[in-house]
């Protein structure tokens, strides 16, 4: 499928999908600062895993959406699947590194939250849980990982970025995880981890399509450089 995407790059060189190689290099640079394990990065994280807790302990659209906004958790995924297009080993360790422990912190938070709250599981607001783990269920993720990636590449459509945020269902189900061990719910647990699989690989092999498309293969070199310029501070 790489070679294939590689292959096809060259013809939408000219085109409004493409990108210049300005705009690859400043997305790999936004995407590594953003997914950088910095404090900035677990206040967003443990800001946002509260919100979307307290959301659905109270069953309030209002803060799950509120909070799925402030998440940080798309660069992660997107570092990902940066490092998978330019099939760097040190690009794709660090990006698992922080991806694992932002969903290690998320499901912490949501446990805690769970063990000192008085709630009936069954009673919380299951966003994203309902529906069936098909084929037109992981369409929706993979759309949300081309508009992602696409807004990113493109600064001039970031207005699109927090319909993006909301559209990407990942925090909810993270923290339905969390208050599902909370109370030691194993069918909850893994109906939410389910939902929060097929998302995050609809997200990789979307945002991996656009990104060959765009020629970000070619900027493997920048990618390599800001890991290491990250390492060293």
């Amino acid at each position: 499928m790489l070679n294939f995407l590689k292959k096809i790059t060259p013809f939408h060189q000219n085109s409004s999908f493409s990108a210049t190689k300005a705009e690859r290099d400043q997305l790999c640079e936004t995407i590594i600062t953003t997914s950088s394990l910095k404090p900035g990065f677990f206040l967003l994280l443990v800001l946002s895993t509260f919100i979307v807790t307290v959301g659905l302990l109270k069953n309030s659209l209002v803060l799950i959406i509120g909070g799925m906004m402030v998440a940080p958790l798309l660069s992660p995924i997107l570092s990902l699947s940066l490092a998978i297009t330019i099939l760097d080993w040190r690009v794709f360790l660090r990006s698992v590194k922080t991806f694992l422990v932002s969903l290690v912190i998320s499901l912490a938070v949501s446990y805690v939250l769970g063990l000192i709250s008085n709630f009936s599981l069954h009673r919380v607001e299951m966003v994203g849980l309902m529906q069936t783990v098909d084929l037109s269920a992981l369409l929706i993720p993979i759309a949300a990982g081309i508009a992602a990636s696409f807004t990113w590449a493109k600064k001039e459509l970031s207005g699109s970025l927090p319909g993006v945020a909301v559209t990407v269902t990942l925090l909810p189900p993270l923290t339905i995880m969390g208050l599902a061990l909370a109370v030691s719910d194993s069918i909850v647990f893994q109906a939410a981890l389910r939902i929060y699989a097929l998302n995050v690989s609809g997200i990789i092999i979307g945002s991996l399509t656009v990104f060959m498309l765009m020629g970000f293969y070619k900027s493997a070199k920048k990618l390599v450089s800001a890991v290491k310029q990250e390492e060293s501070n």
